[in-house]
């Protein structure tokens, strides 16, 4: 399941990362730095990024072991002595997580987009 999250939640951050950074590129006029400018407002639009992904690569997560029938088997009677941990339950609420978490991290990336510090 680990591997499942982290390889989404890696592929979103660079992505998102290498657009924030050429935006950056863009707006100030800088070109000494590779991906993202070595300031307070490169550490922002990273920070921001990995929040950002979090509730969204946990999501793809489970579709995509959903979607072998054995881990999806073994997952769903795992569930099944708990109450409120189906797959189903667990979208709704890292899809209600997502709701608040990935604004406020793409408000903090555009912060650290716009300052020049």
């Amino acid at each position: 399941m680990i591997p499942c999250y982290l390889v989404p939640w890696f592929l979103l951050i660079i992505g998102s990362i290498v657009v924030l950074g050429n935006l950056y590129r863009l707006i100030h006029e800088a070109d000494n730095f590779r991906i993202l400018p070595d300031t307070a407002g490169g550490v922002f639009m990273a920070i921001g990024a990995l929040f950002a992904w979090l509730g969204p690569a946990m999501i793809v997560a489970n579709l995509l072991v959903a979607a072998v029938p054995r881990a999806r088997r073994a997952l769903d009677r795992e569930a099944k002595g708990v109450p409120g941990t189906d797959r189903g339950t667990a979208n709704r609420n890292l899809l209600k997580m997502s709701y608040y978490l990935t604004p406020a991290g793409m408000l903090i990336a555009l912060i650290g987009l716009l300052v020049l510090w």
